[in-house]
């Protein structure tokens, strides 16, 4: 179990499979989930081999506390699943929203000073759909040991997205988006995104 997991706010994502439904009720029922819900995931060719078991589908769990969110999760995982999580560190900024429709996940090979931190917010507040973004770190729960350790979990950046049209439309945005960064000369590499199916709470 993470070191980490009491982060005051985070996402669990676990694959949509057999035994997700015991745990979609568990976390309905859980005063430390904000938001629950049903998304389709796209991960990146490189980042697939760090994700064992991939699936297609996620219950995408926003949390307010991680450590009491995941108890009781052991119960329901299956022995092939892979539970991973995402610590939000620290916030480089909110914006009222009504609905998040998409989450991009991204990381940086090298850990970036104030200086840059403040460029990247800088960018990514102006975008008008890009409702939060957060430095987080990246963590497995897994009932057997990982084939590989990505070299980079301390690295993420996590980017919330209103989006208007179509999940396409939000995909395309939040690369026009990860453009714009690098035009300042910091790399924002692709880990995984998902689009958000269904609101479940």
């Amino acid at each position: 179990m993470s070191d980490n997991l009491n982060a005051p706010c985070g996402y669990v994502c676990y694959p949509r499979n057999s035994n997700a439904q015991n745990l979609i009720e568990y976390w309905k029922n859980s005063d430390v989930v904000k938001d629950l819900y049903f998304a389709t995931a796209t991960f990146a060719f490189e980042s697939r081999p760090y994700f064992p078991n991939n699936s297609n589908h996620y219950i995408l769990v926003k949390s307010d506390g991680l450590q009491k969110m995941v108890e009781g999760i052991s119960k329901y995982q299956s022995p092939n699943s892979s539970l991973f999580l995402f610590n939000n560190e620290a916030e480089l900024f909110e914006k009222y929203h009504e609905k998040v429709s998409y989450v991009s996940i991204y990381y940086t090979r090298y850990a970036h000073d104030n200086s840059e931190l403040r460029d990247i917010a800088g960018i990514l507040s102006r975008r008008d759909m890009v409702v939060s973004a957060n430095l987080g770190n990246l963590k497995f729960i897994n009932n057997k040991k990982l084939p590989f350790v990505f070299p980079h979990a301390d690295n993420i950046i996590i980017l919330e997205v209103e989006g208007k049209k179509s999940h396409q439309t939000d995909q395309n945005y939040c690369e026009k988006t990860r453009r714009d960064v690098a035009r300042k000369g910091i790399a924002l590499i692709n880990l995984v995104s998902f689009s958000i199916l269904e609101k479940l709470r």
